[in-house]
């Protein structure tokens, strides 16, 4: 397994994109008192297709499939059966989770207001300008997929040991999308999915295998009582234990603490993912491959920020909302953590030209900020700063005043959503980010299903 850590180059061809920064507003075409989501899904000429980054693994026939079949709506659900054939969902369980490996991201998206939280979901209008028209404030959507780990069907399965080992095996040149009525039955599904989730492990564990849960917990048991044996042999009480160098399974506190150690630390890039490879943790009753978790994070980082380098030849801002539905099974520490070291890896291999500010809303991990600028030490042009503050102005609008560096530049936003529902152009607005995102501007347009012009620009 060698997967690359360098930004990918910009692609031939980027999606047209404006110059205006975000610091300012503008006019729109939106007319007065009208929606301005369904003013876009009927106008979506006027707004650009996503640059859509992936990663070299994924099969370019799910990448169509993955940006044109997902359903309405999926709130707090993935694949479910359903009697009648026009319900029939068509992207499984294991295909959402390759979304995790492919970002779209829109260059321009048009917004009304900014996002604020006050006990649910808001925005901040900017109003009209003098001569009526409604205000927007341009910015870059980047629709990122969290890792899913909402219930244990989806990243829960691709990473988690079991009763046997998982040998890894890539998807041959033949592969195809399993057909919809096929889907439907329970066992062709479950064999189609576990033909993706083994191809991760190929493309995401060195070893290219994830080994049977009974190994580790044989390991661990053997350690423990060796070292009971030893106390036992000597009787001495107050002797002290040597310590547990190699942990072969950690708990999710070990885990969090292993984490912090390697971003503190001065090791580069190989020997991060060296020190990370064949370590596991522990959850709950499941024991998950901490190696695969982390190649994850840095293929999504990766995506991401090749995308934005490519469109934001003027600086951009980029702003962080951690997950907490998707963390659910995992928790948010766990994923910020593994978030942040792959950005570390990514900083030791890269210089991230273009980014001018990388904000986090720490609101519910005040310890997270001090781990981003050990990450980010290796770009000293780049600011770290508490989300909030940059969203000081009236009401909670963003406002650069005190940060010169992000004057011109492209603030860059996250509608959280999913790899199965087109949450972005169905959800209400006070239901959740992706909802206010859809709601008040035009990222629902951009990511049309229909859009004719919605796969013109894959790198």
């Amino acid at each position: 397994m060698s997967l690359s850590l360098k930004l990918k180059p910009p692609p031939p061809y980027i999606p047209s994109t404006t110059q205006n920064g975000s610091d300012t507003l503008h006019p729109s075409s939106i007319p007065p008192n009208s929606d301005p989501r369904a003013f876009y899904l009927q106008n979506p000429s006027l707004v650009p297709p996503p640059l859509i980054s992936h990663s070299s693994f994924i099969p370019k026939p799910l990448i169509t499939h993955l940006m044109r079949k997902k359903k309405n709506s999926a709130l707090a659900v993935k694949f479910e059966t359903h009697k009648r054939r026009e319900n029939w969902d068509r992207i499984t369980n294991m295909e959402g989770a390759f979304h995790t490996f492919l970002t779209p991201v829109v260059s321009n998206c048009e917004m009304v207001g900014d996002h604020v939280y006050k006990g649910r979901h808001e925005i901040v209008r900017f109003g009209r300008n003098g001569q009526g028209r409604v205000l927007v404030r341009e910015v870059v959507l980047s629709a990122a997929v969290h890792m899913d780990f909402e219930y244990t069907n989806v990243m829960m399965r691709v990473c988690r040991l079991g009763r046997e080992e998982v040998r890894g095996v890539e998807l041959g040149d033949g592969w195809g999308v399993l057909g919809v009525e096929e889907k439907q039955e329970e066992g062709r599904r479950w064999a189609y999915d576990e033909g993706l989730r083994r191809h991760l492990v190929f493309h995401l564990v060195k070893d290219r295998r994830l080994p049977a849960r009974r190994e580790e917990e044989g390991r661990r048991w053997a350690y423990d009582e060796g070292l009971r044996r030893h106390l036992v042999f000597h009787l001495v009480k107050d002797r002290r234990l040597p310590a547990r160098r190699e942990v072969k399974s950690m708990s999710m506190d070990e885990t969090i603490s292993f984490l912090e150690y390697l971003i503190s630390s001065e090791k580069h890039a190989p020997e991060l993912i060296k020190d990370v490879r064949g370590r596991f943790t522990e959850t709950y009753d499941q024991v998950l491959s901490l190696e695969l978790l982390l190649n994850t994070a840095i293929q999504q980082a990766l995506n991401e920020f090749s995308a934005l380098e490519a469109l934001c030849g003027r600086g951009y801002v980029y702003t962080y909302n951690p997950a907490a539905i998707f963390a659910k099974e995992i928790g948010a520490p766990l994923l910020n953590r593994l978030m942040v070291l792959a950005l570390k890896t990514l900083s030791d291999q890269n210089i991230f030209a273009n980014l001018r500010i990388f904000a986090f809303s720490d609101f519910a991990d005040p310890e997270i900020i001090p781990l981003v600028k050990m990450a980010l030490r290796r770009q000293p042009h780049v600011r770290v700063l508490r989300k909030d503050d940059l969203f000081r102005g009236p009401g909670g609008v963003y406002e650069v005043g005190k940060f010169p560096e992000a004057r011109g530049a492209r603030l860059v936003i996250h509608n959280n959503s999913d790899g199965f529902g087109q949450n972005i152009e169905t959800e209400g607005m006070f239901e959740s980010l992706d909802g206010v995102v859809g709601c008040c501007g035009s990222g629902a347009a951009s990511l049309r299903r229909d859009r004719g012009d919605l796969l013109d620009f894959v790198f």
